[in-house]
Formats: C-alpha cells, structure tokens, sequence
C-alpha cells in the first residue's frame, strides 16, 4: 500500500490538472458532454482501457482485465455538477454562470481518473477485472442516473462495489465507513388537497384547503414523534406550501412538497403509510380531498459488513490507522449509489476535506471548496479496493 500510495502522489499534478479543468466547466445533470470527452480522453491515454462512451446519457464505463483470473470489481464516480452560482474566488472558478461543481464530482471524477492511472501500471498483478462506472446524473432523482446505469449493464457480472465521496464535515484526509447504514433514504413526496372555494366572510359555505393543509403540516409531525421507534430515526419536511387566490377567498386548493428521510426499509415503510392515512383523516374531517404523491426517492446507502471491514483494512494502510474513523451514526443526506447497493454487494465511503485552517462549507455551498490534497489518498483508496485491498 505504501508503494501505492507513493504511485498516487507522483500523480498530484495530473489530478489538479484534472479536478480544474472540470471545475471550470461543470455540466448539470444530463448535460455532462465535455466531462465526458474528458474522461475518455484521459482514459484512452492509459492505453489499456475497453471503453463505452454515451452510456445512459453521458455516462463512461471503462474496463481493464488484469493478468490474473478473478472476480469484477466495480468503482464508481459521479460527474455532474448542480444549478449553483460559485462564489469562492478560486482562480479555475466556473465559466459556466449558475452551475457549480457544489458537492465536489470534480474530485470524485478526478480521483476514479487517478486511480485508473495506477491499476493500468499494475495490470501484471492485477486479479481480474476492474470495471470503472463514470456516473451521471446524480443530482437529479428524475433521470436517475444510477439506475439508468444499472438498466444499461453497468453492474452486469460485477462481485462488489466501491464508491466515496468527499465530506467537508470530516478533516482532511480522515477516511470515514460504517459497515452499516451509512446514508438515508430520501423520498421527494407531493400533497395536493383540493376543497371548495367560498366568500372568506362564508366559510361554512366551502371547504378550506388551505386549512386542511396547515393542519397536515403539523399533523405529520407526530408520525415521528408517535409511530417510529425513539431509537430509530426520521425526519419529514414540508419545504414548499402554497395556497389561496386572495385574501378574502377561501381556498380551493393547496400544494406542498417534501422529503422524508429514513433508514430501515421498515420505518421507511411505515412513515409513508401513516402520512397517507394522516392525510386522509384531515382531508375526511374537513371536508376536502387529497392525494400524496411520491414523486422520486433513494433507498438508504447500507453498506455491506465484509465490504467495508476490508476498505477500514485498506484505508488504515492508506491513511494511517489513526485518520480512519466508524461514524457512530449515518447522515441525513442521501445518495443515489443506495441503487447500486441492491444489486450486489457495496460500500461507500467519506474522505474528509476540509482546508486546515480554513471554514469549512457544507455540500451544495456556493462556497464549497475541498482540499485538491485528499486526491491522492482517493486515487490510492479506490484502487486498493480494486487489488484487493
């Protein structure tokens, strides 16, 4: 591992290199042309790479089959960017105005990149095949980039999986797992309740959705506070809420939308049945009607035991044994790898990049920034995974 990660850091300036060019030009969620050229350029200069270009949209799938029989392994990267303004002042800042690399793909592109670098040197003691999935479309539930990979062959054959992602939560170069739940479930849930419309000096002559409305808000709050478990977790938020025409009108109808966020298939299940049934006794007792909508969602990220215990091996030889933490409990933030998840076995990692010294902004920030220093590290980590760690 030592001389590994001594290959990576000869790598350092490449990566950069990589990281900025694609910093500079970020594409959205479908629109990931030139990352795409990008990947496979680099990746054709390696000269050992089967390569699909267009895959789901704009994603790259690459293939390096090592000199020794073994099983495919599978590492994953994700390359879109999101619909933020930068504003961190950085030199390789965005050209293109409203679109930001915010939740740091750049340096998960550029770090899959650098590991595909180290493999194609180490093809002689490589078991196997290592297939490289470069990933649109993350940000996005609607296209679903993962499962539009999946349903397009990207985990056919594959034994195991292996994606990270960079966390400004964490120190530079800690590497965080758990061999357990290690993000949330995210559900993307509508409610539209239609009443009936009166004088506001005549509510008894209509139906007030928007009374119905602000009652659901409140009302499916006890949902976790009274049917999931004190020692599970979950959190329901109504983000947007509209009603009403005008001030002296009651309302015919009101829309809100939210998300859920859960852990266990089983509390996941039971939230959604209960917010139905909430809903519906609302809508009963006030006359009006309703409908709740799940309009996308992600499974939680659930990372297999052995899986992980076997990057906690590799990321302590990486690392150092002191940098390598097991979070005591997941996030609430959600990740589309979950999909991969539930077809064979995964795991998925943080590694920690937060500028020493420096504030530290959250994911989607216009003033994100992670350490380009933690690169090397993920290059390293990503193939170790692949030689077996």
């Amino acid at each position: 591992m030592k001389k590994l990660l001594e290959s990576a850091g000869v790598l350092d300036a490449s990566l950069r290199r990589i990281r900025r060019e694609i910093h500079r030009n970020p594409e959205v969620s479908g629109e990931e042309k030139e990352t795409a050229a990008l990947i496979v350029r680099e990746l054709e200069a390696c000269g050992c790479f089967a390569i699909r270009k267009n895959v789901a949209g704009y994603g790259v799938i690459a293939e390096i089959k090592g000199a020794l029989p073994g099983p495919v392994i599978a590492l994953r990267a994700d390359t879109d960017a999101l619909p933020v303004a930068e504003e961190t002042g950085l030199e390789f800042s965005s050209c293109n105005p409203g679109v930001m690399h915010a939740c740091g793909h750049d340096l998960h592109t550029a770090m899959l990149l650098g590991a595909a670098m180290l493999l194609a040197e180490r093809r002689a003691e490589l078991a196997g095949t290592v297939r490289l999935i470069f990933q649109p479309a993350e940000e996005d539930p609607a296209l679903g980039g993962s499962k539009a990979m999946i349903e397009a062959g990207a985990l056919d054959g594959v034994s195991a999986i292996f994606g990270m992602h960079v966390w400004p939560e964490l120190p530079s170069g800690v590497f965080a797992i758990r061999p357990a739940e290690m993000m949330a479930a995210a559900d993307h849930f509508a409610v539209v309740i239609r009443g009936k419309s009166a004088h506001g000096a005549q509510p008894h002559m209509g139906n007030d959705a928007l009374l119905a409305g602000c009652q659901f808000v409140q009302a499916v709050q006890t949902v976790v506070s009274r049917n999931v478990d004190p020692f599970d977790a979950a959190v329901i938020t109504v983000g947007e809420f509209s009603s009403g025409v005008t001030y002296n009108v009651l309302a015919e109808e009101c829309r809100m939308e939210g998300t859920v966020r859960t852990y266990s298939p089983e509390v996941r299940n039971l939230v959604q049945a209960r917010m139905r049934e909430v809903l519906a006794g609302i809508c009963l007792a006030l006359g009006c009607t309703g409908e709740l909508i799940n309009i996308s969602s992600h499974p939680a990220v659930i990372n297999d035991k052995a899986l992980a215990e076997r990057c906690l091996q590799a990321a302590g030889k990486i690392f150092g044994n002191e940098n390598v933490v097991i979070p005591d409990r997941p996030t609430s933030i959600s990740e589309d790898f979950s999909w991969y998840g539930k077809k064979v076995p995964a795991a998925f990692g943080f590694l920690g990049a937060a500028k020493p010294g420096e504030p530290s902004w959250p994911l989607h920030s216009c003033h994100l920034s992670p350490d380009e220093d933690v690169m090397v590290k993920g290059a390293a980590m990503y193939a170790a995974f692949a030689l077996g760690g």
